[in-house]
């Protein structure tokens, strides 16, 4: 469910469960220079939601349902801070006999499986959901976590954590570490923050700075590299199509096939693509605009 007003100043105050599997570097999506550049408050709210987010959002009252299914009746929307330490869990639910808190979890709605899930009643789940499951462990003062999951190609899956007393320990440590820096405002180590992040940090008018030289010939050799490579794929590109001759595809031994269409002046016959080749008009077809498509057995390129 999408956080309120309230819980995003809640959460800029203190570490979530998703912050502190980030600041283990088992966030794919998040580092721990992200996540200290939100709770200094150098970043201007992001109220976009993505695809994935969206739909997992939405799937998470259905994963609950299977959740009370098996657990029995559910308080949903629990919030809690760890005493002592500087990490506060929204917890999607907790049983109504007993406090065990349950972590939802949607994966796959959109494409493949990254992550290794494991059987059902098992606690074979990802790394960052193990330390998400002890945050709440720890917040709600209890020895197992519950995490229901819809995944993609597998269905419904009800996992079981216990609690781990080394895992708890570090996750405590490393609250401490990072809310002191983030306190002194010195940026976490060994971290860089993902691009359309730092995108967001607020910029103040007429403002002009130093950045160290070497840093910025970073950039131009990353920069210059950059171009090399797509002069290269281009012309790799072209090496491609001249050897294909008269030929609208060509076998590329073990590598898989090769097909291109050319584009048309004036207009694609979609028709005609679609009578012909109904599998390629599927698959990459676009509301009639003229397209071209050199694609390997497994992705266009």
């Amino acid at each position: 469910m999408p956080i309120t007003a309230e819980q995003k100043i809640e959460r800029r105050n203190a570490i979530g469960s998703s912050d502190m599997a980030a600041l283990f570097g088992l966030d794919p999506f998040k580092t721990a220079y992200d996540v200290w550049l939100d709770k200094t408050g150098q970043l201007e709210d992001d109220d976009t939601e993505n695809a994935a987010c969206y739909a997992g959002n939405r799937f998470e009252d259905g994963v609950l349902d299977y959740a009370e299914e098996h657990l029995g009746p559910l308080l949903r929307n629990q919030s809690k801070r760890i005493e002592n330490l500087p990490i506060a869990v929204s917890t999607d639910a907790i049983i109504e006999q007993n406090s065990i808190p349950v972590e939802a979890k949607t994966t796959g709605l959109f494409g493949p499986v990254q992550d290794i899930w494991g059987d059902d009643n098992t606690d074979q789940v990802p790394d960052r959901v193990i330390i998400q499951a002890h945050c709440h462990m720890m917040a709600w003062g209890q020895g197992e976590c519950y995490v229901p999951a819809f995944i993609g190609g597998m269905g419904f899956r009800l996992y079981n954590i216990p609690r781990n007393t080394d895992i708890a320990k570090a996750i405590a440590e490393k609250a401490l570490w990072f809310w002191d820096i983030v306190e002194k405002k010195i940026c976490p180590p060994d971290s860089i923050p993902n691009l359309e992040v730092v995108k967001r940090m607020r910029r103040v008018p007429n403002v002009i700075t130093n950045i160290d030289e070497g840093l910025f010939q970073k950039y131009l050799d990353a920069k210059e590299a950059a171009k090399i490579a797509e002069q290269t794929k281009d012309e790799a590109q072209s090496e491609l199509l001249a050897a294909l001759g008269e030929a609208e595809g060509a076998n590329c031994g073990g590598l898989g096939a090769i097909t291109y269409l050319p584009q048309s002046r004036r207009s694609l016959d979609s028709e005609a693509l679609k009578r012909d080749h109904p599998e390629i008009f599927q698959q990459y077809y676009r509301a009639g605009k003229p397209f071209r498509i050199l694609r390997t057995k497994n992705k266009a390129l």
